[in-house]
């Protein structure tokens, strides 16, 4: 257990017993286990990742910035996430999807695809 896991838990807990719910329904609420919700709170495990990290704050019916920042997150990139854009046909960039790569066949799938099922970009 780390002091950044145990204060975040700390801190998790302090604002579910400020709007008095309990675990269960913060839980239930957010859509994750109730056990794992008390190990988070406990420190016994990592800090969640992001999307659980804001399904925690609809749980806990806080902002999920706010969640964020108590986890030493930056927001500020949170904010931006859906007004990224990324150009198909730009080579230099890894696409992902569920974060696994993209693999380079199925990108020309894609951009076939969009192009009418041509192959060139004619």
């Amino acid at each position: 257990m780390s002091e950044k896991q145990i204060q975040f838990g700390l801190k998790i807990k302090e604002l579910r017993n400020k709007h008095h719910f309990t675990v269960r329904q913060v839980s239930q609420q957010a859509g994750i286990s109730s056990s794992f919700w008390s190990l988070v709170e406990n420190g016994k495990r990592n800090i969640p990742k992001p999307i659980t990290l804001e399904k925690m704050a609809h749980g806990l019916r806080e902002p999920k910035e706010k969640i964020l920042e108590l986890a030493g997150l930056d927001t500020s990139n949170n904010n931006n996430k859906e007004n990224k854009h990324v150009d198909l046909a730009d080579d230099d960039v890894v696409m992902s999807y569920e974060g696994k790569p993209i693999p380079p066949e199925d990108l020309e799938v894609m951009r076939r695809f969009l192009r009418g099922g041509k192959n060139n970009g004619q």
